[in-house]
């Protein structure tokens, strides 16, 4: 993990520092342009662990049990807890933004492949086999009557 000095910067240039970067992320105009920056910019752990954080963000939000999401991402319930106290705290254009990201058919496509994933898992122990069965062939049907749809 990378560590920040110890030796704190002059508040004025920090304060610059933050602004000049926030404000190049903006001219970054399509999908392709924002992978080669961040590419360039963070470490390829840095990058599976935002994608992660942000995945998590999305799934927590249309629903997701921590248990499943920890089954299928490899998360440790900590980052799924540091994640959900984010989203309770976030500010209202961050939520915005997920909800936005979340009605868009590739990631309501992405959360149908988890909600299959999820269903390869056999159920908990102590779990009636049956009712889970049926539960797990009317989300089935519910996955292929959305993926007609669209």
């Amino acid at each position: 993990m990378s560590r920040v000095s110890a030796y704190k910067i002059d508040k004025n240039i920090e304060s610059e520092m933050f602004r000049k970067f926030w404000s190049s992320i903006p001219l970054l105009r399509d999908a392709s342009a924002a992978s080669s920056f961040f590419s360039d910019l963070l470490t390829d752990t840095e990058e599976v662990m935002l994608a992660k954080r942000f995945t998590i963000a999305i799934l927590l939000l249309s629903g997701k049990r921590p248990i499943d999401i920890r089954a299928i991402l490899h998360v440790s319930y900590s980052t799924i807890g540091t994640v959900s106290s984010w989203l309770k705290n976030a500010k209202p254009q961050t939520t915005q933004l997920l909800k936005h990201m979340m009605k868009e058919s590739t990631w309501e496509s992405f959360i149908d492949q988890i909600d299959a994933a999820l269903d390869v898992l056999p159920p908990r122990y102590g779990t009636d086999w049956s009712k889970a069965g049926k539960a797990k062939w009317k989300r089935k049907m519910e996955r292929a009557s959305r993926q007609s749809l669209r």
